[in-house]
This record gives C-alpha cells, structure tokens and sequence, in this order.
C-alpha cells in the first residue's frame, strides 16, 4: 500500500500529484482504464472522499476521462485547445491548425418560431417570417467531448438543407462560406456555471462540473445579428488568452 505523506499541500493536492507521477511513469498508461475507486484509494492509502477531488480535478484538466457506467481512463491524448479572445475563430478551424481531430456528436436541427426572447436577440427583416432554425451539437476532440454549441439563426440567413453536406460543426464557417450576409463583429459574453444533469449526460462529465459558457451575438457589418449562440467549454480541454493593453 503506498502512503501519501503528510505535506503543506492539502492532501486532495498531494493525491492529484502522486497520480499524475503513476500515469508519467507508465504504471497507468494513456488509454488505460483505473482501477475502481475503492481499489485506488486503499492503493493510496487515502479516503475515497479525498481520491474524488483528486480525480475531479484531473478530468477538468483533460488528464483522465470518467464515462458513466464504464470507468474511469487515462486520456489516450491531452488534447487542450487554445484561442485568443480578440478574434472569433471556429473551433474546426482552431482543431485542424494543430493538428487535432475533430468530430461532431448528438446533432440536432430543427426549424421553429423563434421564442419571445429570440426575437429580441436576432434581426428578423419586417416581411419576413421570425422563424429560426436551432443548430445544437457536441463538438469532440481525438474523440473526447471538449465543448457544447447551440446556435440560433434566422430561416432568412440558414436552412435545414444548409448543413446536409459535410457540416463541420462550426455556423460561422457556413456564414463565411456563403460570404452574404458576412459575418464582421462577434459580441459575446463569459462565465462560470455548473453542469446540469442533461449538458453532464451529453459532454460525458458529472453533473455540477465547472463549464465556461458563452453567451454570443454574431453581426454583419450593418449591424443586423445574423446568429444567437450558446457555447459550453470543458474547462480543461480549452483555454483562453487575451492580450490587452496597459492603461497608462
């Protein structure tokens, strides 16, 4: 039985480091599947309370994959995103620029009235009808969920049939790809929130796990919002960066 001795980190800290020294050292290989939780902590010699954050907090930095039902696994690759804030970029595109793999999961299309609230949000032209057409999906990396994407689009600007032939996720690719309306502003907004049980169920995480979500406005250059979206980001398999200028 290998014990964790008593240091300054907090113990769930110290656990979180012993793991990820296992895993570099070959003892627990990438793609590799754990023992079970009662095994690991009597292994560690620690509770299983303290073994949970430990593993809580190696699944939010992408270095293992817990599946409902099947397990917990070494991550076969540490496949963490990254993109700047100061210009919109898909993720297909942000994917493929490095190298990564990316697929589409649990895709749902369906063309609808536009809600009260998605009225106020889009710009419907006066002759036209507010219906909308609601894109949802789950976006993989190497084969592990990293983001959820809801967008809502104008019939006028977006059909079912758009997205028929090799969509790759991304609606802003098919904007750019159509070239009118052009996309040229992207108005959004960040925060922290907690997984609920249908978004944990779809990203293959627990429920209550730490998302980034985007709340986003996508704009022609004549101010009309051609798109409505809603992004959750795994914490752990995307990063963002941001430049910005020092007041002076």
């Amino acid at each position: 039985m290998k014990q964790i001795k008593n240091g300054k980190n907090p113990l769930h800290l110290q656990v979180q480091h012993h793991l990820v020294h296992l895993i570099r050292a070959g003892t627990f290989p990438p793609g590799s599947k754990l023992p079970s939780e009662a095994d690991l902590s009597d292994h560690i010699g620690v509770s299983r309370p303290t073994l949970r954050e430990a593993l809580k907090s190696l699944q939010q930095e992408g270095v293992i994959l817990r599946k409902h039902g099947v397990g917990t696994f070494v991550s076969a690759h540490n496949s963490v995103m990254e993109s700047g804030l100061e210009v919109l970029e898909s993720l297909d595109r942000i994917a493929k620029s490095r190298g990564l793999t990316i697929e589409v999961a649990h895709l749902k299309v369906v063309e609808r009235p536009a809600s009260a609230k998605e009225q106020g949000l889009l710009s419907f032209p006066v002759e036209k009808s507010s219906s909308v057409i609601d894109v949802e999906r789950i976006i993989k990396i190497d084969g592990a969920p990293v983001a959820y994407l809801k967008d809502v689009v104008p019939l006028i600007y977006l059909r079912k049939k758009d997205l028929e032939n090799g969509f790759t996720g991304s609606v802003l690719d098919l904007f750019l790809g159509n070239g009118k309306p052009l996309p040229t502003i992207s108005r959004a907004e960040i925060e922290a929130v907690n997984a609920d049980a249908g978004l944990a169920a779809l990203m293959e995480i627990e429920k209550g796990m730490a998302l980034l979500k985007l709340t986003g406005q996508l704009l022609s250059d004549d101010e009309n919002v051609l798109d409505y979206s809603l992004t959750y980001f795994i914490p752990g398999k995307f990063t963002f960066n941001i430049m910005r200028r020092v007041a002076i």
